[in-house]
C-alpha cells in the first residue's frame, strides 16, 4: 500500500540502518565462560557487541525486547534449556539466528537443534576450534545483515518514494478495499474535490457521483476491472460544494497471490478546463467566428457523412451553393460593420428557410452552402431556394437605414451530379454561376453541359495568358463622326485577338472570360500601352488632332492602380492634352459612386476625359451631375430604330436633353440606316459611329481613313 500508515517507524528504519555493529546474544550460565568467549570473540570478529544472559529465561525476555543479529545459545541451560530456547522463540516469531553451544558432542541434539531451526550446532573445546567456528558464523551474518540491510533500504527507500509521490502528486489518488470502501486518499484528492481526508476514508465512490451519469458507463466500467483489472475514462463527479467537474479516471484492481482483488486504486485528474479548452479549439476549427455556422471543414464532414448513408439506402442529397449578388456595394455604401452584420442576418434568415435536418454552412466571404442530406424530389431543393432567395431579398436595417441584396444559388443533386463532396460543391458552383449570368436573383441546377462550357472557359484563359506574352492581340480603330463638322474626330478603340488558329476573336468571346479570371488586369494594361503608342506613331502624321475612347473595365478601375499606369504610359508617348478619353460602362456605380468618383476625379487632374455608356446596365442617371463625365454615349439598343420606335424616339431624345442640359456630349453608337442618323441630327446629337460610317479596322486602315478625309 502506497500510505504512510503502518510498520517500522522512520526513527526506527534509520537507527537500523545507521547502526554498523553486530549485536549478539550470548546465553551461557556459567559467568566465566560467557566473559572468556565474549573477550576472544571481540579480539578476533572485530566491531561487535555482545550482551550476556545467564540462564534461558533472560535469554528469552532479552529477544523479545531487543534486536539482536545472532544468538549463542548454551545448550544446557537453568529453566530452558537451548533446544528448548529455540523452540520457543519460533514459536513466538523470533527470527534471530541461533547456534548451539554445548560442552559435549550428542548428535540426537545436534539433529533436534538443527530441526528446530538452529543455524549451527558447535561443541566447546580446549583448544578454542569452537572460537573460530564461532568467528567463522559471526562473519556470514555479517555478511547476511549487510545484504539484509541493504535490501531493507532500498524498500525503505521505495516506500518513502512512494510515500512521497503519494503526497505531492497533483491527481487525485482513493484506494478502497474490495468493497469500494475508501482507505486513503491523498492531498491532491482533497484539493480537487474538497473532502478532507476524514471525510473520505469510510465512504464509497459514490458519494461524489454528480447528476450527469451514465449507467452504462458505469456497467462498462466494471465490466473491465472484472476482465482486464483495470478501466480508464472520463465520468463527471461532484465536488463538496456541489460543482460538477469532469474526471479523466483510472482504476486498478489489485488482487492477492490467489487472484481474489483484495483493493481498488484509483488515479484521476480534473480535466473540464481540458476538455473545454478542446472543445473550444475543435469549434474554432470547425465553425466560422462571424456567424457561428459551420464552416468548410464541418461541411466536407457532414456531407460525406450523408452522401455515405444516401449512398447505402439508394436516397438523393443536394447542395445549393449561394452567393449574395453585390455584396461589394453594402460594404462600400455602409461599412464593413453593417456588412458583417448583414452576413450575420443572411446566416440567419437561410437557416430559417431550411429543414431541420439541413444544414448551413458560411463557406467564405458572402459565399453560403445549403446541405439537405435528404430529398425525395428535386423539387424540394428547389422549394427551399425559392424560400432562400425570397428571405434574403427582404429589407435590411443600418442605423435606421434600409437596404437590399439579393441572392443567386446554384445546386447539385447527388448522384446525378457528382459522387463526392468536391465534385458537388464544383458543380453548384458552376450553376450559381450561370445563375448569375443569367440576371441575378435566381437559382438554377446543374447541367452536365456546364462542364463543358467550364472546359471552354479553361481552354481561352489559358491560351489568352499566352496570347499576351506573345503579341497575339492587335487594336483596331472605328470612325467616331462629328455630326455637325461631318468629319472623323474621335475613334474607338477595341481589342481584337489574332488567334493562330481560330483566327480573328471578337472581344465579346474572351472579354468576359478575362474578367471572370483576373486576366483583365494584363490584358487591360496592354490595351493602355498600345492605344498610346498608336498615338505617339500618329502624332506627327495627322494634319488636326484625333482622340481615342478607351475603354476600361469596371475590374481595372476598383481592383487595379490604374491612374499610375497610365501615368507610365502619358509620360513614355508624350501624347498631346485631351487625346485620350476612358470609356466605361454605368456598372461600375455598383462599386460605390463615391469610390469611383474619388478615382476619376484623381484621373481628371491628369487630363483625363470620361465617357460614360448609357443604358448598358445599371442605371446612373441620378450621378451623372456628381460625376466628372464629359460625354455620354448611348447604347445600340436605343439607337436602332429609333426613327420608327416612338418609345425608343421618346427616350433618345430625353437623353440627348439631359445630356446636353448638365454640359455633356452624346454620342450615339450603333447607327447603321440613314434614317436612325437623320433622327439624331434632327435632335442636336454632337456624335455617331457605327457600321453606316465604318467598321473597325487596323491601325493602318483607320489612317488611310484620316488622310483621305483631310
Amino acid at each position: 500500500m502506497l500510505i504512510g500508515a503502518g510498520g517500522l517507524t522512520r526513527m526506527k528504519q534509520q537507527h537500523i540502518f545507521s547502526d554498523n555493529a553486530l549485536r549478539i546474544l550470548y546465553v551461557e550460565d556459567d559467568a566465566g565462560l560467557a566473559g572468556l568467549l565474549k573477550l576472544q570473540l571481540q579480539q578476533r570478529c572485530g566491531s561487535i557487541t555482545i550482551d550476556i544472559a545467564s540462564d534461558g529465561e533472560r535469554g528469552l525476555a532479552e529477544l523479545k525486547e531487543k534486536h539482536y543479529d545472532l544468538a549463542i545459545v548454551d545448550y544446557n541451560l537453568p529453566i530452558l534449556n537451548g533446544l528448548q530456547l529455540i523452540t520457543v522463540l519460533k514459536d513466538n516469531g523470533i527470527k534471530t539466528p541461533v547456534i548451539m553451544l554445548t560442552g559435549e558432542g550428542d548428535e540426537e541434539v545436534a539433529s533436534a537443534a538443527m530441526k528446530a531451526g538452529a543455524l549451527d550446532y558447535l561443541v566447546k573445546d580446549m583448544r578454542g576450534e569452537h572460537v573460530d567456528k564461532l568467528c567463522v558464523a559471526i562473519q556470514r551474518v555479517l555478511r547476511e545483515q549487510k545484504s539484509r540491510l541493504k535490501k531493507q533500504r532500498k524498500q525503505f527507500d521505495r516506500k518513502r518514494l512512494a510515500e512521497t509521490v503519494f503526497d505531492v502528486i497533483k491527481e487525485g489518488i482513493m484506494v478502497t478495499d474490495a468493497d469500494t470502501v475508501i482507505e486513503a486518499v491523498n492531498p491532491a484528492f482533497t484539493t480537487i474535490t474538497g473532502y478532507a481526508y476524514d471525510e473520505a476514508v469510510g465512504q464509497t465512490p459514490g458519494f461524489l457521483k454528480s447528476d450527469r451519469r451514465d449507467e452504462q458507463l458505469y456497467k462498462r466500467m466494471w465490466q473491465s476491472l472484472d476482465e482486464h483489472d483495470c478501466w480508464e475514462g472520463e465520468l463527471w463527479n461532484r465536488r463538496k460544494d456541489g460543482e460538477s467537474y469532469l474526471a479523466w479516471m483510472v482504476i486498478n484492481a489489485i488482487r492477492d497471490a490467489s487472484g481474489v482483488v483484495y483493493r481498488y486504486v484509483g488515479a484521476f485528474s480534473d480535466v473540464t478546463e481540458r476538455k473545454k479548452d478542446a472543445e473550444r479549439i475543435w469549434h474554432q476549427a470547425n465553425f466560422d467566428p462571424l456567424t457561428d455556422l459551420p464552416n468548410r471543414a464541418l461541411l466536407v464532414d457532414r456531407a460525406s457523412e450523408a452522401m455515405h448513408l444516401a449512398k447505402r439506402e439508394h436516397t438523393s442529397l443536394a447542395l445549393l451553393f449561394i452567393d449574395l449578388d453585390r455584396f461589394k456595394h453594402i460594404n462600400d455604401c455602409y461599412g464593413h460593420a453593417a456588412g458583417d452584420e448583414l452576413l450575420i442576418e443572411v446566416g440567419k434568415r437561410i437557416a430559417a428557410s431550411l429543414r431541420q435536418s439541413d444544414t448551413v454552412i458560411r463557406l467564405s466571404g458572402d459565399e453560403f452552402i445549403a446541405l439537405m442530406p435528404l430529398i425525395h424530389h428535386v423539387e424540394d431543393a428547389s422549394r427551399v431556394a425559392e424560400k432562400i432567395i425570397t428571405a434574403i431579398s427582404m429589407p435590411y436595417a443600418f442605423s435606421g437605414r434600409k437596404a437590399y441584396v439579393s441572392a443567386s444559388a446554384g445546386i447539385a443533386v447527388y448522384p446525378g451530379d457528382g459522387d463526392s463532396v468536391e465534385q458537388l460543391l464544383a458543380h453548384a458552383d458552376m450553376a450559381m454561376y450561370k445563375a448569375k449570368a443569367k440576371g441575378r436573383n435566381q437559382y438554377v441546377f446543374f447541367d452536365h453541359k456546364m462542364n463543358e462550357e467550364a472546359a471552354r472557359k479553361a481552354i481561352i484563359e489559358q491560351e489568352l495568358l499566352q496570347a499576351i506574352t506573345e503579341n497575339q492581340l492587335v487594336m483596331h480603330f472605328q470612325p467616331v463622326i462629328d455630326l455637325k463638322r461631318n468629319r472623323i474626330t474621335h475613334a474607338e478603340a477595341l481589342i481584337r485577338w489574332n488567334h493562330p488558329e481560330k483566327g480573328l476573336i471578337m472581344p465579346d468571346d474572351f472579354i468576359p472570360i478575362a474578367e471572370e479570371s483576373g486576366l483583365i488586369i494584363p490584358l487591360g494594361g496592354w490595351v493602355i500601352d498600345a492605344v498610346y503608342n498608336q498615338l505617339a506613331l500618329w502624332r506627327d502624321k495627322l494634319s488636326e488632332p484625333l482622340r481615342i475612347c478607351l475603354n476600361v473595365s469596371p475590374i481595372q478601375i476598383v481592383h487595379t492602380n490604374l491612374e499610375k499606369q497610365l501615368q507610365a504610359a502619358i509620360h513614355r508617348s508624350e501624347p498631346s492634352d485631351g487625346s485620350v478619353i476612358i470609356e466605361i460602362t454605368e456598372n461600375v456605380m455598383i462599386e460605390g459612386p463615391e469610390r469611383i468618383k474619388e478615382k476619376l476625379d484623381t484621373m481628371k487632374k491628369m487630363g483625363m476625359s470620361f465617357l460614360i455608356d448609357f443604358g448598358t446596365g445599371f442605371s446612373s442617371m441620378r450621378f451623372l451631375k456628381k460625376m466628372p463625365f464629359d460625354g455620354l454615349k448611348i447604347d445600340r439598343g436605343f439607337v436602332s430604330e429609333v426613327d420608327r420606335d416612338g418609345d425608343k424616339a421618346v427616350l433618345v431624345k430625353a437623353m440627348i436633353e439631359m445630356a446636353h442640359n448638365l454640359n455633356l456630349r452624346v454620342i450615339a453608337e450603333g447607327v447603321e440606316r440613314e434614317e436612325e442618323l437623320v433622327f439624331l441630327r434632327s435632335h442636336d446629337c454632337d456624335y455617331a459611329q457605327g457600321y453606316l460610317f465604318g467598321h473597325p479596322v487596323p491601325a493602318e486602315a483607320f489612317f488611310e481613313l484620316l488622310r483621305n478625309q483631310s
